[in-house]
């Protein structure tokens, strides 16, 4: 997108040609790093301030508290801002831009009198790749951007635990293999596997797995989990002291039950012909379901 469609692009987006162009944001992204930074095609307003502001319940009375961190732009196009050294708290993060002046207190206002303004940009403020690099690093908190259809900018604080995102899932020759990537665990070198459990039962069988920094490939034979009698059977990756349940969540679309479903494969089990089909789960985990079909069925 060059210059002048992002100026008339960012027009609209403030609501019409009285609001300044060069106010809205071209890049707003965050790093493996937890540093925020943002881009402007043109340097706002001398003066102008970013702002970070959190609103949650305060107290026994309930009033709404606020906690803000303001960086002053210093008459640049673009700024970064190290979100780790901030400490900031869980939830939503509103992210302004103060174009107008400081209030006299030194913090931004509120009301009608607050000068801060939400920040706008027409970054979609992340990539799938990007997501994927985030995750590679080892880490109990996520902060990312999220962006409103208006554009209004804002940042969620989240706690995150390890689980193995799954990338592709190929059932076919009697297999299932399964590439992905560890998620906030880090590389986890030495020996590894792919545990399936059974749901109810107690039944488990596993098999070796190879990882790579922190990409795996897994090969489960549909024979291991038709041995058993019917069941679902859920996936989790064992390696280096950290058990971690597969499934696909860094992608940005939820409700891949629904959406998404993979061919069934047909195995002889000890109580019959089995079907065995991956799935996901409402939480968007990867499981298998083993059923008895008929043998007319299974032709």
């Amino acid at each position: 997108m060059d210059a002048a469609v992002r100026r008339d692009t960012a027009v609209r987006h403030r609501g019409g040609p009285d609001r300044a162009a060069d106010t809205v944001a071209h890049q707003v992204r965050i790093d493996a790093a937890d540093v925020l930074t943002i881009g402007w095609l043109e340097a706002p307003p001398a003066g102008a301030r970013l702002v970070l502001r959190h609103t949650g319940s305060g107290g026994a009375s309930g009033a709404p508290s606020r906690t803000e961190h303001t960086v002053p732009l210093n008459g640049r196009p673009s700024c970064s801002v190290a979100l780790g050294a901030l400490g900031l708290a869980r939830g939503t993060w509103t992210v302004l831009l103060d174009t107008l002046g400081l209030a006299p207190s030194g913090t931004a206002g509120s009301g009608a009198d607050d000068p801060a303004r939400p920040l706008l940009t027409d970054d979609p403020g992340f990539s799938l790749d990007g997501l994927r690099a985030y995750a590679d690093v080892r880490r109990e908190r996520a902060i990312r951007v999220v962006r409103a259809p208006g554009g209004q900018v804002a940042l969620d604080v989240r706690e995150v635990a390890p689980h193995a995102e799954v990338t592709a899932v190929r059932p076919a020759g009697g297999e299932i293999q399964i590439s992905g990537r560890l998620a906030y665990t880090g590389p986890r070198p030495g020996r590894a596997r792919l545990a399936a459990v059974a749901r109810k039962g107690g039944g488990a069988t596993a098999r070796d797995l190879r990882i790579d920094g922190t990409e795996f490939e897994a090969c489960l034979p549909i024979d291991a989990l038709a041995a058993g009698p019917p069941a679902l059977w859920d996936l989790w990756l064992e390696a280096a002291g950290v058990r971690a349940r597969l499934a696909t969540l860094l992608d940005d679309a939820p409700g891949k039950r629904n959406k998404l479903s993979f061919p069934r494969q047909i195995a002889s089990g000890a109580g019959g012909t089995m079907s065995v089909r991956p799935y996901y789960t409402v939480e968007d985990a990867l499981s298998v379901a083993c059923h008895l079909v008929d043998e007319r069925d299974a032709a």
